[in-house]
């Protein structure tokens, strides 16, 4: 309204002088032509700001509309009425001349920016920054070639100045008039329909034009010398606003003519075609690199690549998660169009990687420098930027994505819905990539662990006795599965001499590959510290003072050891924090039954000093009767459940070996993992099992009975005490 009212003064001014009969000084004509200059430029600025992104028809026929109107008013102020310019005064003729040409000197200023400001968005399409350059130039020259002309009098011709101005200005434009990518976004039904609206507003302008120069919308005038010429009504208004309301005209009628001439030979097709087919490349290649790149660096490189390569992009970067990893914040792993570091700092790669998640798609930045996640600063090449989910058959924990794909253009809103439509569908491909990456890694990592824990399994075994040893009058027999594939249980038999033996059953915290570790450092102590000392709680205090400073923190071992001496007939026993051993006599002797052998005795690793683990230890011994049963195991067997969650307990064992009390060892031993099995009700423990057995058949001698009324018949010390 503004830019309007100043016309409005300015025509005023310009019909007072011409009622006058005197010219204006040259200061206020120049004056009067600046003003009309910034009308007109104002009017621009306020149509372009209430345009936006629009559609393309509507840009063709609102200004096709108007200057048909324009043009309308003209032939009839051209057909009613035959003004002319004094050529003493260089003033209109008569006032009327001056009313019609102020007239239309405001309507085709109107026109001039509704014009520009509606073929803007078409020109600038995809607003690329030469082509933004090329506007922002072609505006320039036209202000300046209409201000050559300023305060110069109607009778004189235009100034050589403004020749070159004009021309530069006309270039430009011409220029602008090959920027059409919009017309290939266009159904067919609606390219029809734009080639009219184009070819009619080429005409319509081409009409305007030559009504400007020798036809209806023209002013007679001599410049005194007896040569007459034609001037438009405009100048009447103001000369400068005339050259500046000329140009965008000319510019309208030859947009006009190339984008009828461009959908009449396809020249827009070949451009889509092109776009397309870059697209096209840019999905083959991500699809063929898929196949061949597993590595997840180097498919997200490739992602990185692809919309700057199919020109989707002027730089693109990929910011991934790796919960396995523990990494559930994105880092930016690849880049293309600009340096890692450069893509790490533009934004906040976290921040649009959660709002992108959560968006039904793609998370558009028109104005991306203005953004808080953004931290480019202008002329940092990321004034527009699209986030997109790099998201799959599977998202990650809360339901976000593996990643987000970040695209930027170097100029504002600069993408286009099909632009994001290809993006969208470039990063539907792209996420599936990664997720066959991350599945073929996955396979690959337990491919290895697979191998590796084979390997353990295979390497534990060997740490177990592969034979036991044959004592007359002694059957042995031992047992053990793991929960998986390598476990924390151990046992192993050492023969101490002709008719002596050790036997070590034990079991340390955890499972898995540590307790696997652990086991085969027990493994060598006991292997050297059993020939060293036939007392089981030395050998016990021993391993304490060996283990206990290489175990983790909250990890220990418990452990049983016996001593069978088959000469003297006898079993000596300590207990490291274990499970009590069963022990089972001959129910058809007067002292035969079965008890739990409870020494006291803390497990290897829970006093580091040693001194507590000595002074709590007990050893018990045993004088030995033909058929007497003794088992060590682990409490894999006794804290064993079946489907209704009980467990099977010291109690349910030692019946167990009661009712079995005259089997083998050998045959014992296969009864009870049979027991296990039924007990559980599966193959697969839910902890490590291990348990070996200690039959003792005698030498045929005569064992006194025992007296069994206080427990056992075993004698129980405290291991200090009873050291030597």
């Amino acid at each position: 309204m503004s830019a309007l009212l100043v016309l409005g003064l300015v025509a005023v001014s310009r019909g007072a002088t011409a009622a006058l009969g005197v010219p204006d000084g040259l200061a206020l004509a120049i004056g009067l032509d600046l003003a009309a200059v910034l009308s007109g430029v104002a009017l621009y600025v306020a149509f372009a700001g209430l345009g936006g992104r629009t559609d393309p028809l509507r840009s063709l026929a609102v200004p096709l509309a108007l200057s048909g109107a324009v043009l309308t008013l003209i032939l009839v102020v051209g057909s009613l009425h035959a003004g002319s310019i004094d050529p003493k005064t260089g003033l209109p003729g008569l006032p009327l001349t001056a009313f019609l040409g102020s007239i239309i000197g405001t309507a085709e200023t109107v026109l001039a920016a509704v014009l520009m400001a509606s073929l803007r968005p078409l020109a600038l399409h995809r607003r690329k920054r030469a082509t933004l350059v090329t506007w922002g130039v072609f505006l320039g020259l036209v202000t300046v070639t209409a201000l050559t002309v300023a305060g110069r009098p109607l009778t004189r011709y235009a100034p050589d100045v403004m020749a070159p101005f004009y021309l530069a200005a006309v270039l430009a434009g011409v220029a602008l008039t090959v920027r059409q990518g919009w017309i290939a976004e266009l159904s067919a039904r609606r390219r029809w329909q734009a080639g009219g609206l184009a070819l009619g507003l080429a005409l319509v302008l081409g009409a305007l034009l030559y009504s400007q120069i020798d036809g209806p919308g023209t002013l007679l005038v001599g410049d005194g010398t007896g040569e007459v010429r034609a001037v438009p009504y405009t100048f009447v208004l103001s000369r400068s606003l005339s050259s500046l309301m000329l140009i965008p005209t000319l510019f309208g009628a030859l947009y006009g003519l190339a984008v009828t001439l461009s959908l009449l030979f396809g020249l827009s097709s070949a451009t889509l075609q092109d776009q397309r087919a870059g697209e096209r490349r840019a999905l083959q290649s991500l699809a063929d690199l898929s196949g061949r790149l597993l590595d997840r660096g180097e498919l997200a490189t490739a992602v990185a690549r692809g919309p700057v390569e199919a020109g989707l992009a002027d730089a693109a970067w990929v910011a991934l998660t790796d919960p396995a990893q523990g990494q559930i914040r994105p880092v930016v792993v690849a880049a293309a169009g600009l340096s890692l570091d450069a893509a790490a700092r533009a934004a906040d790669a976290d921040a649009l990687y959660r709002a992108a998640s959560e968006a039904s798609g793609p998370l558009v930045l028109a104005h991306a420098e203005s953004d808080h996640r953004v931290r480019a600063r202008p002329g940092d090449g990321v004034a527009s930027l699209v986030a997109l989910p790099l998201g799959g058959m599977d998202h990650g924990p809360g339901g976000l994505t593996r990643g987000v794909l970040l695209v930027s253009r170097t100029t504002s809103d600069a993408f286009e819905p099909d632009d994001l439509a290809a993006l969208d569908t470039f990063a539907g491909q792209a996420a599936l990539s990664l997720s066959h990456a991350d599945l073929f890694a996955d396979a690959l990592e337990r491919e290895r662990l697979t191998r590796e824990l084979a390997l353990a399994r295979e390497v534990q075994q060997r740490l177990f006795p592969q034979s036991l040893p044959e004592i007359a009058g002694l059957e042995l027999a031992a047992a053990e599965r793991p929960a998986r594939e390598v476990g924390g249980d151990y046992y192993d038999v050492v023969r101490l001499g002709d008719d002596c033996v050790g036997v070590m059953v034990a079991d340390v915290s955890g499972k898995g590959t540590p307790a696997a570790f652990y086991m085969a450092e027990l493994k060598g102590i006991f292997q050297a510290g059993s020939r060293l000392t036939r007392s089981p709680g030395a050998l016990l205090a021993g391993a304490n003072d060996a283990l206990t400073p290489s175990l983790g923190r909250g990890v220990f071992a418990s452990a049983a050891y016996a001593v069978v001496d088959a000469e003297a007939g006898t079993l000596r026993l300590a207990r490291a924090g274990h499970t009590p051993a069963v022990l089972v006599r001959d129910p058809d002797r007067a002292d035969g039954g079965m008890w739990l052998l409870r020494g006291d005795g803390l497990a290897i690793g829970l006093d580091r000093q040693g001194d507590t683990f000595r002074r709590t230890l007990h050893e018990q011994c045993l004088r030995l009767a033909p058929g007497d049963t003794l088992v060590l195991y682990t409490d894999g067997l006794t804290e064993a459940r079946d489907a209704a969650g009980q467990e099977y307990g010291y109690d349910r064992l030692a019946a167990f070996v009661q009712r079995h009390a005259h089997a083998s060892a050998l045959d014992l031993r296969d009864l009870l993992l049979a027991e296990a099995h039924a007990w559980a009700g599966s193959d697969e423990p839910d902890d490590d099992t291990t348990f070996v057995v200690l039959r003792w058949t005698g030498r045929g001698e005569d064992v006194p009975l025992a007296d069994i009324t206080g427990g056992p018949p075993v004698t129980d010390r405290a291991w200090m005490t009873g050291t030597g």
